[in-house]
């Protein structure tokens, strides 16, 4: 499920022993390459991402610790919304991104598959590309159908590296009891103006008249 290599391409040449120690000490470096999580809110309520697919640069070093899951990872938990609505993504990175995706992709819960405390989603599954603007935060506005969705959020770095980040949104069926509140409202206050109604109309009938004439 998860895969861990090392980036050689801009590495310099050094001794083999020097190699040997740094495949050696690679996993104390994977600890130290992981890329921070993006932040994705949605009506005051903040999720953090999953972290999939990463090649994140050693810091102080010339080359990258790399990690395949081979698919979306995503919290196990959604952020629950109606629609439609607005996404706030927040990138860890101060710099702005040289290159940045957003794509979402309506699921279901037979499509994932548990990782400890996540869920991964097959790569396979049928994405629609949203445009977003290039920069650190962005505004999404979205108007999605009721269900389950994975929101895909790709950003690479020049000279750090790049990271694949998995969000998880389930949006709410439209809420149509309102409406029925009103309606009954409605038929209520109809029906006791017309009780009011009717019970003046006895009270009138059967009141004593005061205006009898005496002889």
């Amino acid at each position: 499920m998860y895969s861990i290599k090392i980036s050689w391409s801009n590495i310099r040449k050094v001794p083999g022993i020097a190699i040997l120690s740094l495949i050696l000490l690679s996993g104390s470096a994977v600890a130290l390459t992981e890329p921070p999580p993006a932040l994705l809110e949605i009506g005051g309520k903040e999720q953090s991402a999953g972290i999939g697919d990463r090649c994140w640069k050693v810091e102080n070093e010339t080359f990258s610790i790399c990690g395949d899951t081979f698919s979306i990872i995503t919290p196990a938990d959604p952020l629950l919304t109606g629609s439609p609505f607005k996404a706030h993504l927040t990138l860890p990175l101060q710099e702005t991104p040289d290159e940045l995706g957003f794509s979402e992709i309506h699921v279901t819960d037979a499509d994932a598959q548990a990782v400890n405390d996540f869920l991964a989603w097959s790569y396979d599954l049928q994405a629609t590309e949203i445009q977003v603007p290039i920069g650190r935060e962005s505004d999404i506005d979205l108007s999605l159908e009721p269900g389950l969705y994975v929101f895909k959020v790709f950003a690479r770095w020049e000279g750090k590296g790049d990271v694949t980040y998995g969000f998880l949104v389930k949006v709410s069926e439209p809420e149509t009891k309102i409406a029925g509140f009103e309606f009954f409202l409605a038929i209520t206050a109809l029906l006791l103006a017309i009780t009011i109604r009717r019970n003046c109309t006895k009270m009138i009938m059967f009141a004593p008249n005061n205006n009898k004439t005496t002889k």
